[in-house]
Formats: C-alpha cells, sequence, structure tokens
C-alpha cells in the first residue's frame, strides 16, 4: 500500500531534500528541528487485522506496527526531528463500523460497556496503546535530544463520549452518513460503513452532523476533530506536558 508509513516519511525525506537544495542546508536546519512532527498510524492495520482473530493483531500486527514507527521515527531523527506527537488510537470499539460487523456473531460472543461499545475491542485498543506509550518513552531515552509527545487519543475520546451532551452531541453510536438499521451502517459502500464500494448506492446524510460522533461509521465529523485538536493545542492529555498555541 501507498499509504504504509515507511513511503510516508520517505516522501518527506524527499521534499526536505527538496527544500534544502533550494535554501541551503544551514538554513533552513532551524525549520526542521524546531517542528512538531505529528505521527498517527495503525488504526486500519488492525481493522484488517482483526478477521484474522484478536490473537494474530495481538501477536502479529501490533508488533509490526510499533516496529514501523520506531523505524519510521528513527528516519525522522536522523533528518533532523526534535519534536514528535505520537498518537494512540480513539474509542474504535464504539465505531458504527464495528458495532454493525459484531451483529453476525451469536449472542454472547462478545460484550458491550456502560457506553454500548464493545469490550473485547477495546481490550485490543488498550494493549495497542500501552505499547505506543513505552515506545514514546523508550523513544525519548535512546535518541539524544528528541521528545516524544503522547496524546492519549484515547482518554480524550472516552471523557468527550461520556460527557457527550455537554459538547453539543446527541449521537455516539449511529453513522451520520449511512444505509439504515440500528447503527445506520445498513448496506455497503462508502457511507454504507462496509469495506466495498458499490457506486450505484444511495444513502442519506444526517442534517446536522456535528451531533454525531462518527460521518461515515469510521472516520469522524468535523466537529469531532476540532475538539481533539483543542486539546491538542492545549496540552491537554498530553505527555510531557506542552502547551502548543504560541507555536501557532
Amino acid at each position: 500500500s501507498p499509504h504504509v508509513l515507511s513511503a510516508q516519511v520517505d516522501d518527506f525525506v524527499r521534499h526536505q531534500e527538496f527544500v534544502e537544495g533550494r535554501y541551503g542546508r544551514q538554513a533552513s536546519k532551524p525549520w526542521y528541528e524546531n517542528a512538531l512532527y505529528s505521527v498517527e498510524i495503525g488504526g486500519d492495520d488492525i481493522n484488517f487485522g482483526l478477521p484474522l482473530g484478536g490473537g494474530h493483531v495481538i501477536n502479529v500486527t501490533i508488533p509490526a506496527v510499533i516496529q514501523g514507527l520506531a523505524d519510521g521515527i528513527q528516519k525522522l531523527y536522523a533528518h533532523g526531528a526534535r519534536h514528535v506527537v505520537l498518537y494512540n488510537m480513539p474509542r474504535a470499539d464504539c465505531s458504527p463500523n464495528y458495532l454493525q460487523s459484531f451483529q453476525q456473531y451469536p449472542a454472547g460472543t462478545f460484550h458491550y460497556d456502560k457506553d454500548g461499545c464493545i469490550v473485547e475491542i477495546a481490550q485490543i485498543i488498550s494493549y495497542f496503546n500501552t505499547n505506543i506509550q513505552r515506545l514514546t518513552e523508550e523513544l525519548t531515552q535512546k535518541y539524544q535530544g528528541l521528545t516524544v509527545y503522547y496524546f492519549d487519543w484515547f482518554a480524550a475520546n472516552t471523557y468527550v463520549l461520556e460527557n457527550m451532551k455537554e459538547f453539543g452531541f446527541t449521537n455516539s453510536l449511529q453513522s451520520c452518513c449511512g444505509g439504515g438499521g440500528k447503527f445506520n451502517c445498513d448496506g455497503e459502500g462508502l457511507c454504507g460503513c462496509a469495506p466495498l464500494n458499490q457506486t450505484n448506492a444511495v444513502y442519506t446524510v444526517c442534517k446536522d452532523p456535528s451531533k454525531y460522533f462518527t460521518f461515515d461509521g469510521i472516520h469522524y465529523t468535523e466537529h469531532f476533530y476540532e475538539i481533539m485538536s483543542e486539546y491538542i493545542m492545549a496540552g491537554e492529555y498530553i505527555t510531557p506536558k506542552v502547551k502548543l498555541e504560541m507555536g501557532c
């Protein structure tokens, strides 16, 4: 896939080399050393690994993602990166896509928590996030002058989920755009929440996406991302603590 982290890092390095060639290495060096590198990946790896079983995700997928992150950040460091914010995985256990897909399994195969999210998925995500947090500490210790900030997206997502009326949300478990059903994810195609792309399918879009957590059952709405961005800018749910408003 062209979206793998190593390809993205390589693209960044090629662009950096172009900039250095145009403005000079010494002139452009501070731009890269003072920049904040935002790194987040792994959600789709887990999504596509789950049909092979939770054991496969834990023993094969997650170690591969963690190693890919370690290698990618090492290469960024070699090209001047000194400040990296690394995101963990948010509450995919509450996504309409998962909730709809898991309806195929017999009752008792999985369990719901008090927010209506899938416990077994949350456990896998928590395991992944523990490894992400450990990686941030290891990288900071390993590379002199490098600081890796850990954004606890999962915790921020949980707070908003459990206090959603405070943020203007009315729906956390249904897709804004979908094909109907309990989670508005019946059907296939773009907004059908299933992976198939049926271009002739028709789905409805909710009147006010800002009241929903997810737009298409997988990706979040603009309103949700705005709240997460505000947390990041204010340095909330970030370790070590850092405020970014002045830098922007």
